[in-house]
């Protein structure tokens, strides 16, 4: 398809970001409430590279591929339903659309059938799970500025000498803001995420009435540094169970992300 066909393939990822990008407060605002953080200081220092390290994605032309093995269980044992890989291309539209957001572009680029095997034609605005791009992104930085104050912090022990963990959970109180708990590995001197373990996500139906179908969640979220201070999610692992139409079931997942090109002003 021609230049102008392929700015029109905004798949429900670009809804998605776009409810969450529209939710997010202006850059002035964002330093004063990196300013009034109220959270442990590394934490703090974990939250700024997040909304650093998101901004400049959101610049980015980059790739994501992710493997899904979906199953069902009967009688404790598992019952293969589906296996299929998709890799997608992603990157900011050339022009805000008419609310003034930027949409997000997304072209398929590589999929299966439900057995594995690569498909001949590949349709570019297929729907995948990597078509819910806000449900990724709450779990790949979920310690945004603006969702500290949401959560409670608890140091716990580090395996590691030049890490520290710190345990995040929602206040009983947030219902209002899609939210993540887990357990966040940081670098005990710049505060950069290094690992990030997703035990759930929470208030999905803030998101969308599909996000919410999303019975559990968790992740093992790896993250590599990039321009030498950013830190973006490369590799991530985990399983979950969903109601999501074309979906249901339980399933095991593998993602990638990579190929980082810088395509609009910041």
């Amino acid at each position: 398809m021609g230049g102008v066909k392929k700015l029109k393939r905004t798949l429900l990822i670009g809804l998605l970001t776009l409810a969450l990008a529209a939710a997010r407060p202006a850059t002035a605002t964002m330093a004063t409430i990196a300013a009034d953080c109220k959270a442990p200081e590394l934490v703090c220092k974990a939250a700024g590279n997040q909304d650093r390290s998101l901004y400049m994605r959101d610049h980015c032309h980059y790739e994501q591929r992710l493997r899904v093995e979906r199953f069902k269980v009967k009688d404790g044992q598992e019952r293969p339903e589906e296996t299929r890989e998709t890799a997608v291309e992603i990157e900011p539209a050339a022009k805000a659309d008419k609310t003034g957001q930027i949409p997000v572009t997304v072209s398929v680029i590589f999929d299966t059938d439900k057995k594995g095997n690569p498909k001949s034609k590949v349709s570019e605005n297929e729907t995948t799970l990597l078509s819910f791009g806000a449900l990724w992104d709450l779990a790949f930085f979920p310690l945004l500025p603006e969702k500290i104050q949401y959560y409670n912090f608890q140091e716990v022990p580090a395996e590691r000498k030049s890490e520290r963990w710190y345990r995040f959970i929602p206040k009983a109180e947030a219902t209002s803001v899609p939210l993540a708990s887990g357990t966040v590995m940081l670098d005990a001197t710049t505060g950069e995420v290094l690992t990030i373990k997703i035990e759930s996500l929470h208030n999905l139906e803030v998101l969308d009435k599909e996000a919410a179908k999303l019975k559990s969640f968790n992740a093992t979220i790896d993250y590599s540094q990039f321009e030498g201070a950013m830190r973006l999610p490369t590799l991530a692992s985990g399983s979950g169970s969903s109601n999501i139409r074309r979906f249901e079931g339980n399933f095991r997942f593998r993602f990638q992300e990579g190929k980082y090109r810088v395509v609009s002003k910041m």
